[in-house]
């Protein structure tokens, strides 16, 4: 019986009164308004925290983003570059085979051996007189034979290795052959001239020639065999005084861009 005057029974007394006291008072519902003090107190403090690190985190969210955007426009311009890269290349295998295709073209109606070689070394600012060719003595190329290009006179070999040959440009100013006017037969010297192409030089002040017809090679060179297209007349550059007749020959030829040509082997 002492038990009941000890002090931690009295303590466990009051706590069982005080529990059921506010258990009665959550049964009436009297306790709501204390609760909803409880539950809403924090609140501030949420909105607060909430509202400081939200300009953080959206910062580093934007810094993700912009590392993707960044990675995605480097992967997109790698691949516009590629697709460029192609389109390049495919634009040029058409073109070469464009030039093909008129080359054997000529190559079937072509009376004389021909010999297919490929220009490797161009000349498309026309610094120039010459290019380079991948044919050489091994295919029977040597000094001095024609170069014709779509069944036109475009060079002379003057160089011949045993790989590779180089050819003289008609246009260059140490250029010349025999020529003759397909209309009349009537001979002449053409000649190389850097400033104005071709020139159509030493015919007779008495010979008739006039713009469009046509020049082939008169074949007193046996080494250019005769009747290969050189040109048209163009117009007429001498004076009457003039001891010979001299006239501009114009070729449809690009000199300057030549991708395939044929060494005319000789008679």
């Amino acid at each position: 019986m002492r038990f009941i005057y000890t002090k931690s029974f009295i303590i466990f007394s009051a706590c069982t009164v005080l529990l059921a006291f506010f258990l009665f008072l959550q049964v009436k519902g009297w306790l709501d308004p204390v609760r909803n003090v409880f539950l809403q107190a924090p609140r501030p403090v949420v909105y607060l925290v909430r509202n400081t690190t939200a300009p953080v985190r959206n910062f580093f969210s934007t810094i993700y983003h912009l590392h993707r955007l960044v990675d995605e426009n480097a992967a997109l311009t790698k691949k516009v570059y590629g697709l460029e890269h192609d389109l390049v290349l495919l634009d040029q295998t058409q073109k070469e085979n464009e030039a093909l295709r008129k080359e054997l073209g000529f190559a079937k109606n072509f009376s004389q051996q021909l010999i297919p070689c490929s220009v490797i070394s161009k000349n498309p600012f026309g610094f120039t007189d010459s290019f380079v060719m991948d044919c050489g003595q091994d295919r029977g190329v040597v000094e001095g034979l024609a170069v014709v290009s779509q069944g036109y006179l475009v060079g002379k070999v003057v160089y011949s290795s045993k790989n590779s040959s180089t050819a003289l440009l008609v246009t260059s100013s140490r250029f010349s052959t025999d020529a003759r006017l397909s209309k009349t037969g009537k001979e002449a010297v053409a000649r190389g001239s850097f400033g104005s192409g071709i020139v159509l030089d030493q015919l007779s002040q008495g010979d008739a020639v006039e713009k469009g017809w046509l020049v082939v090679t008169a074949g007193i060179n046996e080494m250019v065999p005769k009747d290969i297209l050189i040109g048209e007349v163009g117009d007429v550059i001498s004076d009457p005084g003039d001891l010979f007749k001299k006239a501009t020959l114009l070729s449809p030829m690009d000199f300057n861009n030549l991708d395939f040509v044929f060494v005319v082997k000789a008679n």
